[in-house]
């Protein structure tokens, strides 16, 4: 059963710090920097080796990227990020690109990277009320595949798109 009193503070503080900026489609010539969201509550997935493949991907295409894999000392009371792994308000992120690879739509310390983030191309696994992806892309019902896999089929389209 969820908590009433964190489910409203959960919802003011998504709607204090939503981000307003348009969000496209982009190619990958357009991306100067990324951040990916990697879920470590997953049993039998391996973070580490997600998070090099990340980076190998994106020093192939000479993309800066901030691969964020929280634990649960990096959250605070609400389950957001802390200002010391998000980056403060007087020194934000920037980025073009930002890639959510969440195992379920229940993980609210990615729901609010995504709703937060000032990238101009956003991509998940799954669809948020909102329409706050800009690329979804959902693995079938069928299966269970990993954020690995999500991640390359995700690589893909990137590459896909001109």
């Amino acid at each position: 059963m969820k908590n009433p009193i964190l489910t409203v503070c959960r919802w003011f503080v998504l709607r204090r710090n939503r981000s307003t900026v348009p969000t496209t489609l982009l190619p990958l010539r357009e991306v100067r920097s990324a951040t990916v969201f990697v879920d470590t509550t997953v049993e039998g997935e391996d973070p580490a080796r997600i998070s090099r493949a990340i980076r190998q991907f994106f020093d192939y295409h000479g993309i800066p990227v901030q691969v964020i894999c929280p634990q649960k000392r990096d959250l605070n009371l609400l389950g957001c990020l802390k200002a010391r792994v998000r980056g403060s308000k007087e020194n934000p992120r920037r980025e073009d690109l930002f890639i959510s690879l969440a195992a379920s739509a229940e993980n609210f310390a990615a729901e609010y990277e995504a709703r937060c983030s000032t990238a101009r191309f956003k991509v998940g696994r799954f669809p948020l009320p909102g329409d706050v992806f800009d690329l979804v892309v959902a693995t079938p019902e069928s299966s269970e595949a990993g954020q690995a896999a999500a991640f390359a089929a995700i690589k893909d389209y990137l590459n896909k798109i001109r």
